[in-house]
């Protein structure tokens, strides 16, 4: 179970910092924004099963850290005397007070797709063992 958690984190930390770094600077809708990490974060519940109510709020706050220090690194190669990126479009801010909805939404998306996750594994476990 611990191996699919951290690889569950890992995964989607990597995946997910990219996303933010990348996405940063282009004027993309909240939606898109927001839906793709979504996804990403029910994924890795997913993934990590009962733990991705662990692995989802995990993973989005290393790949805000991750992603605010590319981004940041993509801006001062261009413009040196550039700040640090502190924000993700006009809903993720990284500073503690409004970074505990996301963190909050992380959660339940990798419970739920943690449930799931554990729902398919039994299902899938029972049905290779009828097989064999």
């Amino acid at each position: 179970m611990g191996t699919r958690l951290v690889a569950a984190v890992i995964a989607t930390s990597i995946g997910l910092a990219f996303w933010w770094a990348l996405t940063e600077p282009l004027p993309v809708p909240p939606f898109i924004l927001l839906g793709v990490p979504a996804a990403i974060l029910f994924c890795a519940g997913i993934i990590a099963g009962r733990l991705g109510v662990v692995a989802a709020p995990v993973a989005l706050l290393f790949s805000l850290l991750v992603g605010s220090i590319i981004a940041t690194q993509l801006h001062q190669y261009f413009r040196p005397n550039t700040p640090p990126v502190s924000e993700f479009g006009p809903l993720l801010i990284l500073q503690l007070p409004e970074l505990l909805v996301p963190l909050g939404a992380a959660l339940v998306l990798g419970g739920l797709g943690g449930l799931l996750g554990e729902r398919l594994l039994r299902s899938g476990g029972r049905g290779n063992e009828d097989a064999g």
